[in-house]
């Protein structure tokens, strides 16, 4: 199977190796931003992550240094970013906390390739800002067999307002850098299109949260039931 609309951008970003600048804003900054709104919301850091789309550094070193060692895992399904974003040497590790190379995967359909792991949390930065509505209900079916039940899934999306029309687009705030759209890259969607995602699946949404991201993206939080 291929996700064609992220098929684009990853040959685009891949070529231009410019994956740290478009996703989604200073990766350190943004890097802070999720690890603290986590942990907010309950990440112990005896907790086990799988982080979706991880080539970005900056994520990993914020949650690298408050989880318990090995405790993050990466799922990229671009084979290049990842090895691009996670240096496979020990010592590289110890000094910039990104995640063993043992603790990552190539994985095109969002199905876990860490045979007898079962999550707490799940993290999906800037993902779904690329790809349509359905490629996250395929998520939420893949993933959910992974997770503990109560487990959270944090996903970052742009949001429209229940009044946006469809063919409209949105200069996301707070400063409308970023134009979204319904239809193409990048997308906004609107809650009763999270609703679908999660139909028939064992998934409840726990809210949609602002966590200050500077270019307007809001957190979808996900419990598995």
């Amino acid at each position: 199977m291929s996700l064609l609309p992220y098929d684009n951008v990853a040959r685009r970003l891949v070529a231009l190796q410019c994956h740290r600048d478009t996703a989604g804003g200073n990766v350190s900054e943004i890097g802070a931003l999720q690890r603290d709104h986590l942990v907010a919301d309950g990440l112990r850091p005896s907790d086990k992550l799988v982080d979706f789309g991880c080539d970005s550094p900056g994520v990993k070193i914020a949650l690298s240094s408050y989880l318990n060692s090995g405790n993050i895992y990466g799922i990229d399904y671009i084979a290049a970013l990842l090895a691009d974003g996670y240096d496979p040497t020990p010592s590289y590790h110890a000094l910039t906390g990104r995640p063993k190379l043992r603790n990552v995967g190539n994985e095109r359909n969002f199905l876990s390739p860490f045979e007898g792991v079962l999550f707490d949390a799940a993290l999906a930065r800037d993902v779904f800002t690329h790809l349509p509505i359905n490629h996250l209900r395929l998520c939420l079916a893949s993933l959910h067999p992974r997770m503990r039940t109560g487990g959270r899934f944090y996903c970052s999306l742009f949001i429209a307002q229940d009044d946006v029309d469809f063919s409209a687009s949105i200069r996301q705030p707070p400063h409308g850098e970023v134009e979204t759209f319904s239809y193409c890259d990048p997308f906004h969607v609107w809650e009763r299109d999270i609703h679908f995602a999660m139909e028939g699946l064992a998934w409840r949404l726990d809210g949609i949260h602002s966590w200050n991201h500077p270019r307007g993206q809001q957190m979808a939080h996900f419990v598995a039931v």
